[in-house]
């Protein structure tokens, strides 16, 4: 009796948490569905408003894109600027998502030259960064799938050479299995750690030191993007697409 108890209190707890998801889904794609309405009736604020109350419990790239949307109709480049770049993060190649980012850029002040990187580190960082999560869980499911189909045909086979043929052949299919697992994990850390600011006001002073004391080095204005080099309390070392190094303040910029 108390085995079936326990058996009932499973299944309980089960379609609890099936009927939560279910509902929860619902009340998602009803949210989605009324931020998309308000966009489309020219309420440009309300729709922001309603997208980033959806992006605040699950982060998906047509929320993120259309919130970016609704920022550049209001000329709020800060929050348009980064609601693109966390749509980028999940997905990078994406055309009009593209397009968005250039059109946006002429309206940004700061003109900033990137400095070229070519080499090594280049592709390393663009294949293990952000954006390539579901490329390396295909890669990985390919050759782990290979994998265990060339065990199993090893196992059926009775010629020595041919067993360690196909073992050998596993061995490696399973190998870069693991070595796709990495990459996947290592991609989701990139979309999941901010490694990128957007000022958010429309200027503000970038300084030699983190604090209010230090040196004016440059000025930046509401839309820039920044990389984050180092931490302090209250502020951030960024440096510039062009090379510029400084620290900012919190208050001044969101982390994509």
């Amino acid at each position: 009796m108390e085995r079936m108890n326990v058996w009932l209190t499973k299944r309980m707890a089960c379609l609890v948490l099936v009927l939560t998801s279910v509902t929860s889904g619902i009340a998602q794609q009803e949210a989605f569905e009324n931020a998309n309405a308000l966009y489309e009736s020219g309420d440009f604020e309300a729709a922001l408003t309603a997208y980033e109350e959806i992006l605040a419990t699950t982060r998906n790239f047509t929320s993120e894109y259309n919130a970016g949307n609704a920022a550049f109709k209001l000329g709020a480049w800060g929050k348009a600027r980064l609601h693109y770049e966390r749509a980028k993060l999940l997905q990078p190649h994406d055309d009009n998502l593209r397009t968005n980012l250039t059109l946006l850029e002429t309206k940004i002040v700061d003109k900033i030259s990137s400095v070229p990187e070519l080499g090594l580190k280049t592709w390393v960082a663009h294949w293990f960064g952000s954006g390539h999560i579901r490329w390396w869980m295909g890669f990985a499911a390919w050759w782990w799938t290979l994998g265990w189909i060339l065990l199993i045909m090893r196992w059926k086979k009775t010629r020595r050479e041919s067993q360690n043929t196909l073992a050998a052949l596993a061995g490696i299919s399973l190998g870069l299995g693991v070595f796709g697992m990495v990459g996947m994990q290592t991609s989701i850390r990139a979309t999941a750690s901010p490694k990128q600011v957007v000022v958010m006001l429309d200027r503000v002073n970038v300084l030699s030191t983190p604090n209010a004391n230090g040196t004016v080095l440059f000025q930046l204005h509401e839309g820039t993007k920044a990389c984050i080099l180092d931490a302090a309390e209250g502020w951030k070392e960024i440096q510039l697409d062009n090379g510029n190094v400084g620290w900012i303040s919190n208050e001044a910029t969101e982390d994509v």
